[in-house]
């Protein structure tokens, strides 16, 4: 009964955006990758604010970006709770809005976010995508697709890219010119392309010039112009390099000059949990990634760590999940990698125990340099009360589901008043798992 009722709510959610986005004659700008979305929503919103008045999916700190988040974020519902009341109260918001308000935004920029087969022919359903970004692609959430009985990259691959074959010839696709099976899209899609990357032949070409923990320097090279890159505020590796180059396309594609392009940039504002940089209690520095973890933004993060090259480097790592049958050769695959990188490892979860471990162990990682927990709270004692020294760089980056790495960050933070800023996954919600977890062995 409560499937039922579920799907007479999508429903009606689904029919209420569609007619009101065609309606106030709203420009959709989708985008959809397997990491870095968010990041990107807000580098384009950085951009393209400078022209026209934006929306996204992405607010109060978390991304709006479910099969009823993308309806309540266009049709501008405040979600703050998931009580059946509160549903009453969003349902009848929604309504209202629906018939009486006049939407603020020109364009619209949506998350499109796949976990199984079928999310991307729903979130079409329910608007017209005018602007298409295919910014990366890896396998995650491949547990979901194993019943398709094909390559698993493959099949998520042709989920997300219902998107660029959905565009008309009056649409743009952006494409990552540094992956092959994006840039083939080039050849199949209807609209207008303009692609990225840091390869050579992409119409917006990046060049990393200098990373440093402190400073990152770049060139972005677009119709015979190269403009110069300076970020001092966030930490950067390649993969958000990809992602700023992205932004970029679709702003200078919109008319935006390019130097208003790089300023937005070097000041976007970047999520909670996406290689943010923490002042830590004993001079330690946290690198927290403990929004989510995939085996390409895992690379990415032993990448940072590794640039602190005067510092003892910890890596505290979560379980990937939802791998299914690709669990065992994603997790060794990051044990390799880690094991050149980390000075010590802090091990969350069983995948890392049974997969990660004997891997890292094969590669000559001295056991006693590993510790392994089944859960985020005991791993933390550890850590604050035998690992943790003095003026370490601490990476945390793991899973959302069941581990809330943040618990870590925030006893490990300089100024945990912060917490609710700087932090993912705030509000009384998450609270409630992080403690209820507590509890569990």
């Amino acid at each position: 009964m409560k499937k039922i009722f579920s799907k007479i709510i999508l429903k009606y959610l689904q029919t209420l955006t569609r007619l009101y986005v065609k309606r106030q004659d709203i420009d959709i700008f989708g985008l959809t990758g397997s990491v870095g979305k968010t990041t990107l929503t807000l580098a384009l919103y950085g951009i393209l604010s400078k022209k026209f008045k934006i929306g996204m999916t992405y607010r109060d700190g978390h991304g709006l970006n479910s099969e009823s988040g993308i309806p309540f974020a266009i049709l501008e519902v405040h979600v703050s709770g998931y009580s059946p009341l509160d549903w009453i109260k969003y349902l009848f918001t929604a309504t209202l809005h629906f018939f009486f308000k006049k939407s603020d935004y020109e364009k619209f920029i949506i998350e499109m976010g796949v976990d199984k087969p079928g999310d991307m022919d729903f979130i079409l359903s329910m608007t017209k995508v005018d602007l298409g970004i295919f910014l990366t692609i890896s396998k995650t959430h491949t547990e979901n697709f194993e019943k398709l009985n094909k390559d698993l990259l493959q099949a998520v691959f042709d989920e997300k890219a219902k998107i660029i074959k959905s565009l008309d010839k009056n649409s743009w696709a952006v494409l990552n010119y540094d992956i092959e099976l994006i840039r083939g899209l080039e050849n199949i899609t209807k609209a207008k392309t303009i692609t990225f990357g840091l390869s050579e032949g992409a119409d917006v070409r990046g060049i990393v010039k200098d990373v440093s923990p402190d400073l990152f320097e770049g060139e972005i090279n677009f119709k015979s112009q190269s403009h110069r890159i300076k970020i001092k505020k966030f930490f950067i590796n390649k993969g958000i390099f990809t992602t700023m180059l992205a932004a970029f396309a679709v702003g200078v594609t919109y008319g935006i000059k390019a130097d208003d392009c790089i300023d937005a940039l070097k000041n976007i504002e970047m999520p909670p949990g996406r290689l943010s940089r923490i002042e830590g209690v004993k001079n330690t520095i946290i690198i927290d990634s403990s929004y989510n973890a995939s085996k390409t933004s895992m690379f990415e993060a032993a990448g940072v760590l590794s640039l602190f090259k005067d510092r003892k480097k910890i890596a505290v790592l979560g379980d990937m999940r939802e791998l299914g049958k690709e669990s065992k050769i994603e997790h060794e695959e990051i044990a390799v990698e880690f094991s050149k990188v980390a000075d010590e490892m802090v091990l969350i979860g069983p995948a890392l125990k049974k997969y990660f471990l004997p891997k890292a162990l094969e590669k000559g990682f001295m056991s006693e340099k590993m510790h392994c927990f089944g859960n985020t709270w005991k791993a933390l004692n550890f850590i604050k009360e035998k690992l943790i020294q003095r003026g370490e760089a601490i990476l945390v980056k793991g899973s959302q589901n069941t581990l809330f790495l943040e618990i870590i960050v925030e006893r490990l933070m300089k100024h945990p008043s912060q917490a609710d800023k700087l932090l993912c996954r705030r509000g009384e919600y998450w609270e409630k798992k992080r403690q209820y977890l507590k509890t569990q062995n």
